[in-house]
C-alpha cells in the first residue's frame, strides 16, 4: 500500500471527474505500465472506504503522481468528489495486463467507449513521451459532444506525435465543438474501421475498452470481418458478467475472488489448528478416565477375593453318592440232615 495525498480534484465533463494525486514520499511512488489500474481508499467520516480500482490516467514517465478519472454514479464515486487537496489515499497497485507491446503489434487501434478513454490516456501519453514508432489510433465514441473528457488534450497529443490520430464519434446531438478534429455522428460502424484500417483488419491489433454492451458489439463487428480473438484484447468497467471478454482477465473481479478464496483457507486453517490445540486434552482426559474405572474394577475384584477367602469350610455338605447298585440277597444254603444228624 503506497500512501498518497490529493493534490487536485476537478470535474472534466458533468459526469466525468479527474483525481490527481501526489505521493507522499519518494518511497511510496510507484512505477506502473501504461494502461494498468490500481485500487483506491480513503477515510470518510473516519472511518476506511472499501478498495476500489480505476484505471490510472497518467503515463509511466510522470513520476510522483499519478492521475485517475471516473464516471460519477454511485456512492463511492461521490465520495470521491468530495475529497480536498491535502486528503489522504492509500493507493494499492499497480494492477492488470491492459498494455500494448510494440514489438508485437506495430499497428494497433484503440476502440473505447464513454470512460472507457482512461486507460488509453495512458498509453497515448506515453506513446508521445517514449516518441513510439507504433502507429496508433483512437476511434473514440461519445454520447454526446458535451461528455468527451480529455478531447482537448488528445487534439494536442495527435498533433504533437505524428504516429498518432483520434477519430471522435458522437451518438446524438450536434458535433461542432472540435471543429478542427475528424468527428462523425452515430456509433462506429464497420464501415468506419474499414476506412481506418484500409481493409486490412487482420494486420492491426485492436483494444477495447468500454461498457460490457459496448465491447459485445465491437467484438462482433471485428469477428465479422475475420479478425481473430488472439488480436483482440479487452478491458471493461462493468460488474457484470460480460465486464471483461478478451484474453486478458485482470479485472478487480480476480482479486475479489482470490481475497474470498485467502479467507475461506485462512478460516479453515484456523479452524484445524484450534481442533488439533482441543484433541489432545480430550484424548488424555479419556485415558486417564478409563485408567480410573479399570483401577476400581480392580480393586473391587480384589475386595471380592478377599471376602471369598475369608468364608469358613463348609462341612455340613453330604459327599457326592454314585448311582446306587442292586443288591443281591445271599441266601445260605440249609444243610441237609439224615434223620437226626448232619449228612
Amino acid at each position: 500500500m503506497r500512501r498518497y495525498t490529493v493534490l487536485t480534484n476537478e470535474k472534466l465533463t458533468p459526469t466525468t471527474q479527474l483525481l490527481t494525486l501526489q505521493a507522499k514520499t519518494p518511497s511510496d511512488s510507484f512505477q506502473h505500465e501504461a494502461g494498468q489500474y490500481a485500487a483506491l481508499s480513503f477515510r470518510r467520516k473516519y472511518r476506511p472506504t472499501p478498495a476500489r480500482c480505476f484505471s490510472i490516467v497518467t503515463a509511466p514517465e510522470e513520476t510522483g503522481t499519478l492521475q485517475f478519472s471516473m464516471h460519477i454514479g454511485g456512492r463511492f464515486t461521490r465520495a470521491i468528489v468530495g475529497l480536498k487537496p491535502g486528503d489522504g489515499v492509500s493507493v494499492r497497485g499497480p494492477f492488470g495486463g491492459f498494455v500494448i507491446e510494440p514489438t508485437h503489434q506495430p499497428q494497433i487501434v484503440l476502440l473505447a467507449g464513454g470512460i472507457g478513454i482512461t486507460p488509453f490516456m495512458s498509453m497515448i501519453r506515453h506513446a508521445a513521451y517514449t516518441r513510439s514508432e507504433t502507429r496508433i489510433t483512437l476511434v473514440y465514441s461519445c454520447p454526446n459532444q458535451l461528455d468527451m473528457p480529455f478531447a482537448v488534450e488528445l487534439l494536442k497529443l495527435e498533433q504533437a506525435n505524428p504516429n498518432f490520430q483520434v477519430i471522435f464519434t458522437v451518438s446524438s446531438g450536434p458535433i461542432n465543438r472540435l471543429n478542427q478534429a475528424r468527428v462523425f455522428t452515430g456509433r462506429i460502424s464497420p464501415e468506419l474501421l474499414q476506412s481506418v484500417t484500409e481493409g486490412a483488419f487482420t494486420e492491426h491489433t485492436f483494444f477495447i475498452c468500454g461498457p460490457a454492451g459496448f465491447m459485445k458489439g465491437m467484438r462482433a463487428l471485428l469477428a465479422h470481418r475475420g479478425v481473430d480473438k488472439q488480436q483482440i484484447v479487452t478491458e471493461a468497467f462493468s460488474q457484470g458478467p460480460n465486464r471483461q471478454t478478451g484474453e486478458l482477465r485482470d479485472w478487480p473481479f480476480n482479486m475479489y475472488a482470490l481475497a474470498a478464496v485467502g479467507v475461506v483457507l485462512g478460516s479453515f486453517i484456523i479452524m484445524l489448528s484450534d481442533l488439533f490445540k482441543t484433541l489432545p486434552p480430550i484424548l488424555k482426559a479419556n485415558s486417564a478416565q478409563a485408567a480410573a474405572a479399570a483401577q476400581v474394577n480392580s480393586t473391587r475384584q480384589a475386595n471380592l477375593d478377599s471376602l471369598v477367602n475369608g468364608l469358613p469350610p463348609n462341612t455340613s455338605a453330604a459327599p457326592a453318592t454314585a448311582p446306587a447298585t442292586p443288591i443281591t440277597p445271599v441266601t445260605t444254603p440249609t444243610p441237609r440232615t439224615c434223620g437226626s444228624a448232619p449228612c
